[in-house]
């Protein structure tokens, strides 16, 4: 029947509907009340049965009606009763109804079969379709409460009528378990479940509005109505449903079965690795977090009753796709950084460029991972960062194979005479090596099980490259400056200071290049200088090529060296150089040579060698030489301290670094020296007797001449 056609009851017949509530009530069509002027203007009427025969003697000319063609007045009211959602009369109307049923079916049960009439039958399957049929409308309604009460802070009332329903309906079940016939139990309590599963899963973002690569928006969608609908439930709904009912636990439940539909059905295809991380950190964080943790705060629920959104299988396929697209990118797309960057420094050497991207370009794709790893758990991180340490350290190694042949090629001249162009690529490449050191002691902190074979790897790697630039650089600078050396602590040395200074101008001006090299390389480069220029220096004092023959050409001689070592020391402080240790080399040796007394010797010599374990006796020797000392006895009073040293050490210095190194590589070339000065001296002591000997000539008298070397 249509809702705009009009059933009429009240206001026809004597009494009210109440009245009429008792009585056995048939609808009419208005072609059988024409004559009844009151019901001219009704389309239907509910009219009793005992009338029904007053309306047909007023119609004698048409045959007789069957009764059974019309409905009983029970199914069209509780329809009319659903329409207008007074849920729990019209249930109990549709219980009433059921319970004639049922009667009917008892009754039935107990008379033979063939005493039924046709129509008795067909009246009692009639009246089961009814009920079934108002149980179908009944639930429409109570569902579409349900759905509406969500978001209406006025469906109270109509919520409270759909709360008397469920439980009308449980003690229905209850009272048919204990005399069951057909069509029981209804389990009403058990579909307002699945009606709020409904609710969730038509209020959430639906598996179609997921674009691929955008997943990270969608969760967040997905996150703010999750959020939005369960604080709704719990203003709006919570409250109507008896406590029993555990009404938030089961939104919750609804809610979180709702998500874990829509992320099973977006993990049955191939993800992009962006939203593999969005949506692990999603599941591992996110939901955890932002999700039931804001909801928790307003109205508590059992965690523990939720399943997981996903399955473990997925979730570790999920991981594993991270893990393989690291390894993709160390093995593929780094290598192919790599061979870009290598034809690049071929085709810009004619360009001074200090910095190149190789570094910035291999860690900002690696660190993506590592931190989005790490971001999502410790476990992912720590075997993203295995797998990238690994991969790194391959492709370290491979980094520096095309550096030494970098290298082999402009030394050979393969690609040409830039010297600028060299020196400047030869500092890009080891400041490679800082960040890439960084990236790499930032894997291993990631997981202290991290493999050590795959950090030494990587950091042999990288020191080889720093080494080798180290040298270059060094190289290049020493075949500039030793000429110069050649020049020093000779006798023209004494007065003339150009050698020295040619020196330091050089090392200054190149060093105006070298400090574009980032640290710490830088600092090993400069202290490898510095160790050079004092080794150097050193070398020419022990070739002996001045012997001392005076106490002022001592003191001059002295002078001049320490006021060199100041000035290396000055100029090494300035260019921050970490070996200050090799500043004091020269001072003592200057003391050695000035100083008179054997003691004083002795205890300078003790100085010098506990500063430099790895003085020997013949470095101090060939000191004792440049200042002209001839006494054995005095000499091995001298020596003898290094042997006292060297005993009360243990030959501890025998181990000692070549960090700590320095006399070790300065050879000794003046003993030769010493031998035919003392034999010249002796020669001349002799010559002088001699001639005291013989008889002089009278001649006039002529001025004495100093010895050239005292005048020095």
């Amino acid at each position: 029947m249509s809702s705009n056609q009009g059933v009429s009851t009240a206001g026809t017949f004597p009494g009210d509907f109440e009245e009429l509530r008792n009585q056995t009530l048939i609808l009419v069509p208005i072609e059988r009340c024409k004559k009844v002027p009151a019901l001219r203007n009704q389309t239907l009427i509910l009219v009793p049965i005992e009338r029904f025969q007053v309306l047909k003697g007023s119609r004698s000319e048409e045959p007789d009606t069957d009764l059974s063609t019309y409905r009983t007045v029970p199914v069209l009211e509780i329809l009319q009763l659903v329409k207008k959602r007074d849920l729990f009369l019209a249930d109990s109307h549709i219980l009433e109804l059921e319970q004639e049923c049922n009667e009917a079916d008892r009754d039935a049960v107990t008379q033979p079969e063939d005493s039924l009439s046709p129509s008795v039958k067909d009246g009692g399957r009639r009246k089961a379709k009814d009920v079934e049929l108002l149980y179908e409308e009944l639930q429409k309604e109570l569902w579409a409460v349900v759905r509406e009460s969500l978001r209406s802070p006025t469906a109270g009332p109509n919520l409270g009528l759909v709360v008397q329903v469920l439980q009308q309906e449980e003690q229905a079940d209850k009272d048919w378990a204990s005399s069951p016939c057909s069509s029981r139990p209804r389990r009403l309590k058990q579909r307002w479940k699945e009606a709020v599963e409904e609710a969730a899963d038509g209020s959430l973002p639906q598996r179609a509005e997921f674009t691929a690569g955008e997943l990270a928006g969608y969760l967040d969608r997905l996150r703010a109505r999750v959020v939005e609908d369960l604080g709704a439930a719990n203003r709006n709904v919570v409250s109507i449903y008896p406590e029993e009912y555990q009404p938030f636990q089961v939104y919750v439940q609804s809610y979180h079965q709702a998500v874990a539909r829509r992320l099973q059905a977006i993990t049955d295809n191939q993800l992009e690795i962006t939203d593999i991380y969005s949506l692990l950190d999603w599941l591992h964080n996110i939901y955890n977090r932002d999700v039931l943790g804001t909801v928790c705060i307003t109205s508590p629920f059992s965690r523990s009753q939720l399943s997981p959104l996903l399955p473990s299988e997925t979730v570790d396929r999920l991981e594993l796709d991270c893990l393989n697209s690291v390894r993709a990118k160390v093995t593929t797309e780094l290598s192919q950084v790599l061979d870009e960057e290598e034809k690049r420094w071929m085709e810009t050497l004619h360009i001074e460029e200090y910095q190149i991207t190789l570094a910035k370009t291999v860690i900002q794709r690696l660190q993506v991972d590592l931190e989005r790893s790490a971001s999502i758990n410790r476990s992912l991180g720590s075997r993203v960062a295995q797998c990238s340490l690994n991969g790194l350290a391959d492709f370290l190694y491979s980094f520096q194979r095309k550096v030494e042949m970098f290298h082999e090629g402009m030394q050979s001249g393969m690609f040409g005479d830039n010297e600028d162009g060299y020196v400047s690529k030869t500092i890009a490449l080891v400041n490679c090596c800082p960040p890439f050191r960084g990236f790499v002691q930032r894997c291993a902190q990631c997981d202290t099980s991290v493999s050590e074979d795959s950090l030494r790897r990587a950091n042999k790697a990288l020191d080889h490259i720093v080494q080798q630039g180290v040298r270059v650089l060094s190289e290049r600078l020493y075949l500039h400056i030793r000429p110069f050396f050649e020049r020093l602590v000779k006798r023209k040395w004494l007065s003339n200071t150009e050698p020295y200074e040619q020196i330091e101008t050089l090392i200054k001006e190149y060093f105006k290049k070298y400090h574009r090299m980032d640290s710490p390389p830088y600092q090993l480069l400069v202290a490898e200088v510095h160790r050079r220029v004092v080794t150097e220096y050193l070398r020419s004092v022990m070739r002996g090529r001045i012997i001392c023959t005076s106490m002022k050409m001592r003191k001059r001689m002295a002078g001049r060296l320490r006021d060199e070592g100041k000035q290396i020391k000055v100029l090494f402080k300035d260019l921050e150089s970490p070996s200050s240790w090799l500043d004091s080399a020269l001072s003592h040796i200057s003391e050695i040579i000035q100083l008179e007394d054997v003691p004083s010797i002795q205890m300078e010599v003790g100085v010098l060698v506990r500063e430099f374990p790895d003085v020997r006796k013949k470095h101090v020797s060939a000191i004792l030489n440049i200042r002209g000392m001839t006494r054995q006895a005095e000499r091995q009073e001298i020596i003898n301290i290094v042997k006292d040293i060297e005993s009360t050490d243990g030959g501890g210095s025998i181990r000692m670094s070549r960090d700590r190194a320095l006399f070790a590589e300065v050879p000794v070339t003046s003993e030769v020296h010493c031998l035919n000065v003392g034999l010249s001296r002796i020669a001349l002591t002799a010559s002088s007797c001699f001639s005291s000997l013989r008889p002089r000539r009278p001649k006039a008298r002529t001025p004495v001449q100093d010895n050239p070397d005292d005048g020095l």
